[in-house]
């Protein structure tokens, strides 16, 4: 399938064009089965009500989604008859909606302390042929986690790369001052599991 442009697509460049409704699209193309009422969206996404319901009403008056009145609460919920789901699902995952799907994928593996997505994509700089590299740090099954890594890479039609280091081996690669680990550590970054203050 050709590479959409999204500056050329004016229902495009209409879904994609709000932090807050890249959140939205985000939570509902990858879970299509969600219903939710405005504030779980709200804690959901991490944003304010008042910007939920802006958006919620703009992707409900592109068609996207469709709501109903249960309990006196309007619950929202995917469209499955809007014609390009699968093609705005793509687009999601090859860009903005990574590092959702990455962290579903690593939440159940036991010994991950910290992870993030560095380079690109952290940047906000990525494009449909950027690697996602991903950092994990903890105590991890590396043959347990590399299937997964595979799957994202089906997902995502890309590349994935990560790189892994015990807690301890992280810590002593700073205090020898680890050219790698110290760029890593100060660039912009995605945080999946754990906080900066972590690292």
């Amino acid at each position: 399938m050709p590479e959409v442009d999204l500056q050329q697509n004016p229902l495009l460049e209409r879904l994609f064009s709000s932090r807050v409704r890249i959140r939205l699209l985000s939570h509902f193309l990858l879970h299509p089965e969600a219903r939710d009422h405005i504030r779980a969206l709200a804690s959901e996404v991490g944003a304010q009500y008042s910007a939920v319901w802006k958006e919620l009403n703009n992707l409900e008056g592109a068609g996207l989604l469709q709501s109903e009145t249960v309990g006196g609460r309007k619950i929202f919920t995917l469209n499955s008859q809007f014609p390009i789901i699968p093609e705005l699902r793509n687009i999601l995952l090859k860009t903005v909606g990574a590092g959702d799907l990455v962290r579903e994928s690593l939440e159940d593996f036991e010994g991950i302390e910290v992870a993030f997505i560095f380079g690109s994509f952290a940047n906000g700089e990525p494009d449909v042929f950027s690697d996602l590299d991903i950092m994990l740090i903890g105590d991890l099954d590396v043959a347990q986690v590399t299937p997964a890594i595979d799957e994202m890479e089906k997902m995502l039609s890309r590349d994935v790369n990560y790189v892994s280091f015990t807690q301890e081996e992280w810590e002593s690669r700073l205090e020898d001052g680890d050219s790698f680990v110290t760029n890593v550590r100060d660039a912009p970054k995605v945080m999946l599991i754990g906080t900066h203050d972590d690292i």
